[in-house]
């Protein structure tokens, strides 16, 4: 999906340095939030050590 909006942006604009900087700010966003869960899990679950 934010690889075919991106084309469609590209093909009506021709704006390819956005396009790019389009799809790294979404992908970041992605890695970020997923890495953030899976922190926030892993303290969750983590073993306690006296």
């Amino acid at each position: 999906e934010v690889v075919a909006v991106g084309q469609t942006l590209f093909n009506q604009t021709g704006a390819t340095v956005q396009v790019i900087l389009l799809w790294m700010a979404f992908y970041l966003l992605v890695s970020l939030t997923l890495s953030a869960m899976v922190n926030w899990y892993n303290r969750r679950v983590q073993l306690v050590e006296r």
